[in-house]
């Protein structure tokens, strides 16, 4: 893709975390292209690209929408991961980890308290936590040695607005939190301990869920205020 079609990528997919593009919005590829100076070869492909992503509904002869998300599907689909996630650290933790899956984690947490002690969160830590943090999740998951438990925590994180406005309001307070709650999680599995391994696991997604529940209720608020519409209260 050109890189004027990167940039419209980027817009358009910023516009949807923050609410310029709410759900059921039509892209109009016209409208794009005068605003960013480009033919609409590149405004196909950038929509094409953010369909492919999920982020976008193409209807043939209609074009291309904002796929819908409301609160009320990231409480569902966060519900279920709650228990998913709380069930393969249990799991995890009464299989015990081997010495090369204790060195990884160990490793994975000496890396995430580096940027911890930096004190800040900005797009350079970002970058850096997010894979040390897949890969520590993941981690316990392969400890768990089930892999339909896996591929079905795999699913509910394939929703694709979750990757996308989950750590929009991440701080570097919440950077603390969340390798402070990863250390217990680190122990409670070296020490074979699975009911305070589920409870300190489904604790550590419910607060995940919980934040992006609040952060995209405003989200939503302020787009049915800006529409004159009611906007629904979450759960």
């Amino acid at each position: 893709m050109s890189t004027r079609g990167q940039q419209v990528v980027r817009h358009i997919r910023d516009g949807i975390a923050d609410g310029r593009f709410p759900g059921g919005s039509r892209m109009n590829e016209v409208e794009i292209a005068e605003r960013f100076g480009v033919s609409r070869t590149p405004v196909r492909n950038a929509l094409s690209a953010l369909a492919a992503e999920g982020l976008l509904d193409y209807t043939p002869n209609a074009g291309y929408t904002v796929r819908r998300f409301t609160v009320e599907d990231i409480s569902r689909i966060f519900r279920v991961r709650t228990e998913l996630e709380g069930l393969a650290a249990r799991l995890a933790a009464e299989q015990g980890l081997s010495p090369t899956g204790e060195a990884e984690m160990r490793d994975l947490l000496d890396q995430t308290a580096r940027l911890v002690e930096a004190a800040r969160w900005d797009d350079e830590i970002r970058e850096t936590f997010l894979p040390l943090n897949r890969r520590l999740h993941m981690l316990v998951r392969e400890t768990a040695q089930n892999p339909f438990l896996a591929e079905m925590i795999r699913k509910t994180n394939e929703v694709p607005l979750f990757d996308l406005i989950r750590w929009r309001w991440f701080d570097a307070d919440l950077l603390r939190q969340s390798q402070d709650e990863h250390l217990e999680l680190f122990d409670a599995l070296r020490n074979r301990q699975p009911d305070r391994a589920y409870r300190i696991q489904a604790e550590h997604t419910y607060r995940s869920g919980r934040r992006m529940i609040e952060n995209w209720s405003r989200t939503e608020a302020e787009i049915h205020a800006k529409r004159g519409t009611p906007a629904l209260r979450s759960p």
